[in-house]
């Protein structure tokens, strides 16, 4: 099987709606057609869209477009090399001539059987059962997230792999072992393990809980081909259907969540790290998250992790809260009679990010002080200063900066100008795409061939190429050409879509009708007929162009033989 017979077969097993419907909440938009809230730019009303029989995605609003691979590149941050390998593990496709770097799969397979092992291990242990009924967890809780044992034996996990065929080298790479002068030994040993899922519900790493004395408390996976803490979030499996409600509830352990969702708190996730990432957001607003309630630590560093949260790019598309916590962490509650109660009064409670923003720097300061007034406001301006013209916290920052600190609102306006001018000037917006109107009609010509089956494809490629003549350099002219050495309409999809011009061609490719076998001809010979009749237009500018710097006779007879060319064309798509 070669690179192309791959992605076909990919395509055929994971369908491009199903892949979508993990990032985006899709809903019903005419027969074999999906829309929802484009996951690569900010909206209110859904101007993205999936088309299931031609196998193509496409926003309307910000142009982003493609096929199956193209949104996995998007979505994820991949190369096309990256997408492929991705989505050839997940749908079970080998491909051709797999490196050592091309072992996802069987890394998976490794953490299952590693699973396994710590599952028989909590079944055996009744100190480690024991522990989990003292922190409040139920049996239910413990089977749903997947809780097990690392026994204190330094190859009992070794020895278990080597019985199924697993060499230490690839319990290594998998994160399960670690090596130490040329020695294999367990990496979790007498630790709780919390099994750490992806997005799509697979084990990519563990984190172990210390039962004992020993350091670090927490100990994770180190960061594998599979598993990048960035990019995870503990219970996201479990939460996305709540997820989908709007609201998602952020704290920092892993006990926390499990905590949480058995109080009833099933929207509920945990970072890896300190703070949520870029990537971590994603996955939110991938759910349609609106609210973000922050429930980190009550401790300093807690709160710091709440503010870095706030700072994120992505941070700007949700309305967060901070929760005060009445309780030094979340999972405290789980023992307290009162925790369900108490977490959904600190809810109630949540300040709105503005509110923790100016409290949090204002924090050990007296406002009746000048100087400290001062502080507070240089803290504040990075946020007040933003880029967006009606960033809606920008605004409520600003109103209360001006109640809190007494300061008149022109004051604080002429302040942020003085400070914004120091700033250098934002980077110049993208470059426009071309709309002329023979570009469209190029446009349209190419994407009525790319919604032909593949037995007309190439039929119709050379028909145009005899009936059409393309300038020079023209966009038409280069598709003809590639698409006859090369006539695989997924290739020449992929290659138009990276062109200036690829935002509006995957708008006309979305665009174009299906178009009934004994209607083709027809459709096909009025399509040609504007598409001539606009280079004719060209050509005959350029000629009353020429023919007004110098009167010509040679020039005026071509006139006069294009604008019968043109009023033959349009009798042709006029149906005259």
């Amino acid at each position: 099987m070669d690179t192309a017979q791959a992605v076909e077969a990919i395509k055929r097993r994971l369908p491009l709606k199903e892949v979508v419907s993990r990032y985006v909440v899709l809903k019903p938009a005419g027969r074999g057609r999906w829309k929802g809230l484009c996951p690569f730019h900010q909206e209110k009303t859904p101007s993205f869209y999936v088309d299931e029989e031609k196998g193509l995605f496409h926003c309307f609003g910000c142009k982003a477009g493609g096929d199956l691979f193209a949104f996995m590149e998007r979505m994820e941050g991949l190369d096309f090399a990256g997408a492929l390998e991705r989505l050839a593990e997940e749908a079970g496709v080998e491909l051709p001539q797999r490196g050592p770097a091309q072992n996802r799969r069987e890394l998976l397979e490794v953490l299952k059987l590693a699973q396994a092992y710590f599952l028989e291990g909590l079944r055996a242990s009744p100190e480690a059962q024991a522990y989990l009924q003292a922190r409040g967890l139920s049996e239910a809780s413990v089977a749903r997230f997947g809780l097990g044992y690392a026994p204190p034996k330094g190859d009992g996990l070794l020895v278990y792999l080597s019985r199924h065929g697993v060499s230490p080298e690839e319990g290594l790479k998998a994160g399960v072992l670690a090596e130490r002068e040329g020695r294999f030994f367990d990496r979790f040993r007498h630790r709780i393990t919390f099994p750490i899922r992806d997005h799509l519900g697979r084990i990519v790493a563990f984190t172990g809980r210390a039962l004992g004395e020993e350091t670090p408390k927490y100990l994770n996976s180190p960061e594998t081909s599979l598993f990048r803490k960035r990019e995870v979030l503990f219970a996201y499996p479990e939460a996305k259907a709540s997820l989908r409600e709007g609201r998602a509830i952020v704290v920092e352990g892993l006990f926390d969540a499990i905590a949480l969702h058995q109080m009833g708190f099933a929207e509920t996730v945990a970072v890896l790290g300190s703070g949520l990432s870029e990537e971590q957001a994603r996955l939110l607003k991938a759910q349609e998250v609106r609210e973000v309630y922050l429930a980190f630590d009550a401790d300093e560093a807690g709160q710091k992790a709440t503010l870095q949260s706030l700072e994120l790019e992505l941070a700007r598309q949700f309305l967060f809260y901070a929760v005060r916590l009445p309780a030094k962490d979340p999972g405290e509650l789980l023992l307290h009679p009162q925790g369900p109660a108490l977490f959904q009064k600190a809810l109630e409670e949540a300040l709105p990010e503005v509110a923790f923003r100016f409290q949090e720097a204002a924090r050990d300061l007296d406002l009746t002080r000048p100087e400290h007034k001062r502080k507070v406001l240089e803290r504040l301006t990075p946020r007040m200063l933003s880029p967006e013209p009606f960033d809606p916290v920008a605004e409520r920052l600003k109103a209360l900066v001006v109640e809190r600190l007494g300061l008149a609102p022109r004051q604080l306006e002429e302040y942020l100008m003085s400070r914004k001018r120091g700033k250098p000037p934002p980077p110049p917006p993208p470059k426009a795409e071309p709309k002329n109107r023979t570009l469209l009609l190029e446009l349209d010509v190419m994407a009525l061939l790319l919604s032909l089956g593949d037995g007309a494809f190439l039929e119709w490629v050379r028909y145009v190429s005899d009936h059409v003549w393309p300038p020079e350099g023209s966009l038409l002219g280069e598709f003809l050409e590639l698409a006859r050495k090369e006539p695989r309409r997924d290739y020449l999809r992929q290659v138009l879509s990276r062109k200036e011009a690829g935002g509006i061609f995957l708008e006309r490719l979305m665009m174009a009708p299906t178009v009934e076998e004994p209607r083709l001809p027809e459709v096909m010979e009025k399509t040609l007929a504007r598409l001539r009749e606009a280079y004719y237009q060209e050509r005959l500018a350029r000629l009353k162009e020429a023919l007004g710097q110098k009167p010509d006779l040679e020039l005026l007879k071509e006139i006069q033989e294009l604008s019968q060319a043109i009023e033959a064309e349009r009798r042709i798509y006029r149906g005259v």
